[in-house]
């Protein structure tokens, strides 16, 4: 025991020394490292400051490069910009000298153009030059002919005047002859001959002053009879007798004074309506609107339409006019025929016996020429008044 005592001791004498060694040689360690903390302390620092120096110029140098870069950026958009333009520029030029080209090719052919009408130009003033006495000529023949149309047409306006004179006589004739209504003569009833009583000539006259006589009116010449029976002769003479008297009173200077105002009326009508016409020509003229122009030529058209009824009222009047003159000239005719052959008042017994006396001997010599002489002046009546519209003119 003792001994395993003693070699405890030893081993705890000899551990305790391994420990005081042991602290010592962690004493020692600790001031080793911490002198060697210091060391790589220090050399780290030296380091660190080493590597700050080195590190320096690279910042600079990396600031220096990102400068760099971004200048050439700029640059390059610069140059991209200003190539950009050049292009744009030499764009323009091209079309530019292109402009010009055509220009010049424009300017040359419109010199050619001028030259080749100065040219034409030369030609037409020579042409001219050699046209002026013939024109001259030509326009003393227009003259000349103008002057000879200008007499022919009068001449033409005289013919027709004097047509018109013709025809209005000639329908105022059949008018008169159409117009007048006959007086149906009594019958006897015992079977002798007819005789005719002549009326009082102070009668005859009031009761033709009261007539109103209108185209149409005439029975027997119509083929119209108003009684039971009826005498082609004594209608005939009837008519011829109060056509005569008529004559008389539509002849008078008051109708013809009428006629001559209506007619000056109508053709003053008729001169402002040809003003008008001129004025509307011009109007459709000076106008460019299509409608306008249309509206203007309808109303032309009116007026032309009008105008044409006019003429042809004056020509109506003209002839009327020209009738009732040449009436009157046959009326004058006729009273100066018959002025020498007026019995007196006194001898109506005597005129009397001379009316019967001759209608015997007509009677007896040539019955068949009396009843074909009336019968044809009865068809010529009747012709006429087919031709005669109702109502045409009207005498009061």
């Amino acid at each position: 025991v003792t001994a395993a005592l003693k070699t405890l001791q030893e081993k705890i004498y000899r551990l305790e020394l391994e420990k005081s060694q042991a602290e010592d040689n962690l004493c020692s360690l600790s001031v080793a490292a911490a002198q060697y903390k210091k060391a790589l302390e220090h050399e780290s620092y030296k380091k660190n400051i080493a590597h700050q120096e080195l590190m320096q110029p690279r910042k600079d140098v990396r600031t220096q490069l990102n400068a760099a870069q971004s200048r050439c950026s700029l640059l390059e958009k610069q140059l991209a910009y200003m190539r950009k333009m050049v292009s744009s520029v030499q764009l323009e030029k091209q079309m530019v000298l292109e402009q010009q080209a055509q220009l010049q090719k424009e300017e040359d052919q419109n010199w050619l153009k001028l030259h080749t009408k100065l040219e034409k130009l030369e030609v037409l003033e020579k042409v001219c030059h050699k046209l002026t006495p013939t024109q001259r000529i030509a326009e003393d023949k227009i003259k000349h002919l103008e002057a000879k149309l200008c007499k022919e047409e009068h001449e033409r306006k005289l013919i027709q005047d004097k047509t018109a004179q013709l025809q209005t006589g000639f329908e105022i004739n059949r008018i008169l002859m159409s117009s007048v209504t006959p007086q149906n003569e009594p019958k006897k009833e015992n079977g002798k001959k007819k005789k005719t009583k002549k009326r009082n000539p102070a009668m005859r006259k009031t009761h033709l002053s009261q007539l109103h006589i209108k185209a149409g009116e005439l029975p027997f010449v119509a083929g119209k009879s108003v009684s039971s029976s009826h005498s082609v002769s004594a209608n005939v003479q009837r008519c011829s007798a109060l056509s005569k008297a008529v004559s008389s009173c539509s002849t008078s200077p008051a109708a013809t004074r009428s006629l001559s105002d209506l007619l000056l009326a109508i053709q003053d009508e008729l001169g402002q309506m040809s003003f008008e016409y001129q004025e509307l020509l011009k109007q459709i003229q000076e106008t460019q609107d299509s409608r306008n122009c249309e509206d203007l030529e309808q109303e032309l058209d009116c007026l032309l339409k009008r105008m044409e009824i006019k003429g042809e009222q004056i020509f109506k009047l003209k002839k009327h006019q020209a009738a009732v003159q040449r009436l009157k000239r046959k009326i004058q005719k006729l009273k100066q025929g018959t002025a020498h052959v007026k019995l007196k008042r006194g001898d109506q017994k005597e005129a009397k016996k001379i009316t019967v006396t001759v209608r015997e001997s007509m009677s007896k010599s040539c019955p068949g020429q009396k009843s074909r002489s009336s019968l044809q002046l009865l068809k010529n009546v009747q012709k006429l008044q087919s031709t005669l519209k109702k109502d045409d003119i009207m005498w009061e």
